[in-house]
């Protein structure tokens, strides 16, 4: 992943009484290791290992794909569509696509968009997702808020008044679809509050057609960093000399927690820079369920992520090289070849082995646009498309309740794989067709099965742009059933003929639901 984050103005806290609540998606609550509520066990773990802690998908998310290859396919006009509304793809005619926002007639803002590929957007049992709304035009705008949807029904909700430590740094439960954890980064009092923090977000009311309207929300501070950093705690010596401690974060390029809601990967900023210019951290790891702060080192911009597993951290120290190391002693266990500065996202695969997958631009082994490396066996690289990737290739790995699916999408070139985009404005050749660039697919880690399922059409991150718009990226984001995928989109490409990359176009959240999908 590229240190390309934004940065968000912090807020505090609103708690308020949680009068109802969700049906669980599996075993136990959210923190420490949940019960399992099925046969399945992980193979490989050593030490540690555990049932896969929540409830596997029944749907096969290729279930009625058809499979293209590389064959080129028509990339058509397609009018944009109206809020709510659900048109099929032309193009790969097996898919629906539905818009959810409007964000100028909602917010008077421009962008709403999954927070980032490695975060999840939905819950559990997929009844509610967050989206990122921010950039605002005047008025009323929002800036740096967090919009709760019905996860089926695709209706606004509310906005949560949560102050993450950056925008894609909130974590649902994958057992609990009522709670969300975040790191608090609020400041009460003139007190920096660096508190690891979960939400119980209830349903409080329906609409007619039985979508959530309402929401309550509560709070519990499951371990306040503040203490550790004081004289005698656990990260005092790591800390000492650098002044007061103002943001405990995942880093600049976060994953996810561990699948078992347990352990998360974390920095204490020193306030400074290292020597890349990047912000440094003290990096631990921290586990809810026996309170164990890890053995902090410092680092630059990327901190230790919790393996999906829970069983130990992944760390990318350089484009040459990945470390699985132990999350409390920091020894290392495996170093891999593969570029993890790359847009990556860790995932379990059918056996329970955790599993890094993501696209390798002139890394240190071979080109690809999808690579992956089991990090609980170790060993090398396994190539699932070898082409060298578009410009712009994002990743998924958040279906983990069907392991081994991914999510991808591509920018390349907005007018089509056989266009001319070697200037700041793409051009046409002949009709316009596609193979990866301006897609959206997904694929099995274990099989090799790659779908192509979608144009996303957003042009404003077209990387030859005279002022190329981080936000219009494609943040592709899995559902956790792997049936659904969300993506942001200006909507440039609606004539893939002459496409328009507009830095100031308005940028919406569509979600695919692919045919295995049944509301």
């Amino acid at each position: 992943m590229q240190h390309s984050r934004r940065r968000f103005i912090q807020k505090s806290l609103l708690s308020v009484p949680a009068l109802g609540s969700l049906a669980a998606c599996g075993g136990g609550g959210g923190g420490g290791d949940a019960a399992m509520t099925n046969s399945a066990t992980t193979g490989g773990q050593g030490a540690g290992s555990s049932s896969v802690p929540y409830t596997l998908s029944s749907a096969d998310p290729s279930s009625g794909l058809t499979q293209q290859g590389t064959t080129l396919i028509s990339y058509s006009e397609l009018a944009k569509p109206a809020k709510l509304q659900t048109i099929n793809d032309p193009d790969f005619k097996t898919t629906k696509i539905t818009r959810i926002t409007d964000v100028k007639s909602d917010w008077n803002s421009q962008f709403a968009i999954p927070a980032y590929p490695t975060t999840q957007a939905w819950n559990c049992d997929e009844t509610l997702l967050i989206l990122y709304v921010s950039g605002s035009l005047g008025a009323g705008g929002h800036d740096g808020d967090f919009a709760l949807f019905d996860g089926k029904h695709y209706n606004f909700i509310t906005f949560l008044d949560i102050n993450p430590a950056d925008v894609e740094q909130f974590y649902w439960s994958t057992t609990d679809p009522t709670a969300l954890f975040y790191v608090d980064n609020n400041q009460r009092s003139g007190t920096q509050a660096n508190a690891l923090t979960k939400a119980n977000i209830t349903a409080t009311s329906t609409n007619a057609s039985g979508a959530i309207s309402a929401v309550n929300m509560t709070t519990t501070v499951l371990h306040d960093f503040a203490a550790d950093f004081a004289s005698g705690g656990a990260l005092y010596s790591a800390v000492k000399g650098y002044g007061t401690i103002t943001t405990v974060s995942g880093g600049e390029d976060p994953f996810a927690m561990s699948l078992t809601n347990d352990l998360i990967g974390l920095g204490a900023y020193l306030n400074k820079n290292g020597p890349g210019g990047s912000a440094a951290y003290a990096a631990f790891s921290y586990r809810i369920s026996t309170n164990t702060v890890g053995q902090p080192f410092t680092v630059e911009a990327d901190v230790p992520q919790a393996l999906p597993s829970g069983a130990g951290t992944y760390f990318y120290k350089n484009e040459s090289n990945v470390y699985v190391m132990d999350a409390v002693t920091d020894a290392i266990k495996y170093t891999i070849a593969y570029d993890g500065t790359q847009h990556s996202d860790m995932l379990r695969n059918a056996a329970g082995d955790d599993v890094i997958a993501g696209p390798q631009f002139d890394g240190p082994g071979t080109n690809a646009t999808l690579m992956t490396v089991n990090l609980t066996q170790g060993g090398t690289p396994k190539v699932l498309i070898s082409d060298y990737p578009p410009s712009g290739t994002l990743l998924s790995g958040r279906a983990y309740k069907a392991p081994g699916w991914v999510g991808m999408a591509m920018i390349g070139c907005p007018s089509g794989t056989n266009g001319n985009c070697q200037g700041p404005q793409p051009k046409a050749v002949g009709t316009p067709m596609t193979y990866l660039d301006q897609e959206v697919l997904i694929a099995n880690v274990d099989s090799g099965a790659v779908y192509r399922v979608a144009h996303h059409r957003s042009t404003g991150n077209y990387g030859n742009a005279s002022q190329s718009n981080y936000w219009a990226q494609p943040n592709v984001t899995m559902s956790p059933s792997g049936t659904r995928i969300l993506f942001q989109s200006d909507w440039g490409a609606e004539n893939p003929s002459s496409p328009v990359v507009d830095p100031n176009a308005m940028i919406d959240t569509y979600v695919i639901e692919l045919p295995a999908y049944s509301a």
